[in-house]
């Protein structure tokens, strides 16, 4: 796929909120003078998290899905008191996964609301957080910009005692109606490229029997909506992440959840004995209170053994990778990157005069390579393609002996594969923002940090695993 096809269908995916085929938006490609074949159009539309498969072969954006769907939270005290409401996670899945909260468009009878920003402390600036996970709430919090001196690094990731957040002011709310602890808010995307959603007040405290009738549909709201989860538990199992989850339950039932009388995640977890955050290797998702998140269930049962097509990116992006490593060393020497590429389960027809692929590449990578202006990122890549290596031996290992996924020790089967996913975006991160990493190069060598000590505890664990299973699969022939 060429770079300015894919800026093209990114665009069509944002904003395009009607149904549509693989071939359609091929057409659509095509007219823009843009190019890409068919199988890969479809595979781009399978695995894009901006889209939905409402049937076989027709598809629908995250844009079409959600426009127009309606969803409330209930302001709590210390909003009320600072007059001012947080958007945190509450506008999950309904807006877009790229947005961040703060940047988010508000209407109020038409006219935009304005922000303003508050110190909190950081107990209670959390929780307007939990849903992006548990795991990422100071990094979430730490890039409002009304955090701009806060170095979260220097914290070890963690949040000081008082932080700032970025609000949307209730002032035109208490004009219009005044506005009191227990009201709630009531919210409607509009535009979901934008971030713009339509939001007013829905007074709880002075309508008496309406009100109660109000609060027994909503209560039948969280009660579908539990359902719906443990469902979906069942049948998709832990998605990529918790506001990937939340997205396919309000896909599947958005007409019947998008009412007045609708409530919020937020309080559904408050209301809820069934589901909470759960650990998910090193990651969280919300599942059965109490038990632990499996990584193979029903949803993947086919899924029995490690398949390279499932896990090993391209291997020209492996080849200019490992050679600008080569080169950040200063080293000359080939053939153990050919080697370790030779190592990896490639098809033949992908290792095909590779030798000669190294070192067209080698030339042409060294032609413009800088050493003093990689020396940041390049610190970061080698220590990202060390341990992306090792992972990769670790992932080889339950290739090779082709062990049942399913008897491995789930969590730190989990924590490999979240690993294995999270430095192979770390280094394609390394070509696309260099700039960027310049910028978060410590943060990123903690991170790494992290990831290694994750990486060398589970690693004896699962090859002991894999150890064990390869001995019980071994067979004595007798004599005839």
């Amino acid at each position: 796929m060429y770079v300015s096809s894919e800026a093209v269908i990114n665009q069509f995916l944002r904003t395009y909120p009607y149904p549509f085929t693989a071939e359609a938006l091929q057409e659509f490609l095509i007219k823009g003078k843009g190019k890409i074949s068919l199988k890969d159009c479809k595979d781009y539309l399978e695995t894009s998290p901006f889209v939905f498969e409402l049937h076989k072969g027709v598809y629908i954006t995250r844009a079409g899905a959600f426009t127009g769907k309606k969803f409330s939270f209930k302001l709590t005290q210390e909003e009320i008191d600072k007059n001012m409401f947080i958007p945190g996670h509450r506008f999950m899945p309904f807006a877009n996964p790229e947005t961040l909260s703060f940047s988010l468009n508000f209407l109020f009878n038409g006219a935009s609301l304005y922000k303003t920003s508050k110190e909190f402390d950081s107990f209670s600036a959390a929780k307007f957080f939990l849903l992006f996970g548990e795991e990422y709430v100071s990094q979430y919090i730490a890039a409002d910009p009304a955090n701009g001196d806060l170095d979260i690094a220097s914290f070890d990731f963690e949040l000081p005692q008082k932080v700032w957040l970025t609000g949307i002011s209730l002032e035109p709310f208490q004009k219009a109606c005044g506005i009191h602890y227990g009201d709630r808010i009531l919210c409607e995307l509009i535009d979901w490229d934008a971030g713009t959603f339509s939001v007013s007040p829905m007074k709880t405290g002075d309508h008496g029997l309406r009100i109660r009738k109000d609060d027994v549909k909503r209560q039948e709201w969280y009660d579908k909506l539990e359902k719906y989860f443990l469902d979906d538990f069942d049948s998709t199992g832990p998605l990529n992440s918790i506001e990937e989850q939340l997205a396919d339950v309000f896909f599947k039932h958005g007409d019947e959840l998008s009412c007045e009388e609708c409530g919020s995640v937020e309080e559904l977890l408050q209301r809820s004995k069934k589901i909470g955050f759960e650990s998910y290797g090193v990651e969280s998702r919300l599942w059965r209170t109490g038990e632990d998140v499996p990584a193979m269930g029903a949803w993947n049962s086919s899924f029995k053994e490690l398949a390279a097509e499932d896990w090993l990116p391209s291997i020209d992006f492996l080849i200019d990778t490992y050679i600008k490593d080569l080169l950040y060393q200063k080293k000359n020497d080939t053939i153990g990157l050919e080697e370790s590429l030779k190592a990896l389960p490639f098809e033949k027809k992908d290792i095909r005069d590779l030798k000669q692929r190294i070192e067209n590449r080698k030339a042409a990578i060294s032609e413009s390579y800088n050493w003093f202006a990689d020396f940041v990122t390049g610190a970061v890549r080698h220590s990202a393609v060390k341990l992306y290596r090792e992972a990769c031996s670790l992932m080889c290992d339950i290739m090779a002996e082709a062990v049942d996924l399913e008897k491995l020790p789930q969590q730190e089967l989990v924590i490999l594969t979240q690993l294995y996913t999270h430095l192979l975006h770390m280094l394609e991160s390394l070509e696309m923002t260099p700039a960027y990493i310049n910028e978060e190069s410590e943060a990123m060598m903690l991170s790494l940090e992290g990831m290694e000590f994750n990486f060398y505890d589970i690693r004896p664990i699962i090859r002991a695993s894999v150890i064990e299973q390869s001995k019980k699969g071994f067979k004595i022939i007798g004599k005839l």
